[in-house]
């Protein structure tokens, strides 16, 4: 097993997030039903008010993959931005061996490290925030364990599962 684990894992995780987070924003993608959607939509998605009769509305895409979600006031649409919290699931993670590399947060670039642990080994969840070159917060990532949202192994969760829902 490589030495700094630790370390790969979270340059690799930085990269992959960093992509996303960096890539152009993509053309909004519209199809029939969501062309009859907007024509007919009556509130907006974002804040579920009704439209009113001089207001503007607008075609509200999702920036990552450019699918539409819904018609929206213009404004709501404006204040709808990239969400600046990043989750990272692990299953059982308060049970892991995540201080191998949770002391290794820091090769991720500059920020805080937030914890709440049990124990020195024992971590309930801790984040770590990600800054630009001018210190701004890109995004803060969050490390949480799915554990606690469904208490079952995954082999047993996924014994459930039919072949066509994976």
């Amino acid at each position: 097993m490589d030495e700094n684990i630790g370390e790969i894992f979270c340059k690799h995780l930085k990269k992959e997030i960093d992509k996303v987070w960096t890539s152009e924003t993509k053309p909004k993608i519209m199809n029939e039903e969501d062309k009859a959607n907007f024509e007919t939509s009556t509130n907006c998605w974002i804040c579920r008010k009704d439209f009113e009769e001089d207001e503007v509305r607008v075609r509200d895409h999702c920036h990552f993959t450019g699918k539409y979600r819904g018609a929206a006031h213009q404004k709501c649409n404006a204040l709808f931005r990239k969400p600046k919290f990043v989750p990272v699931f692990f299953h059982n993670l308060s049970c892991y061996d995540v201080h191998l590399f949770v002391k290794n947060l820091n090769s991720m670039g500059e920020g805080n490290i937030d914890c709440i642990s049990n124990t020195e080994e024992k971590y309930i969840t801790f984040s770590k925030s990600i800054q630009d070159e001018e210190g701004i917060l890109k995004y803060k990532l969050s490390f949480l364990d799915s554990f606690k949202l469904m208490a079952s192994s995954l082999d047993k969760l996924v014994n459930n599962l039919k072949p066509e829902q994976f």
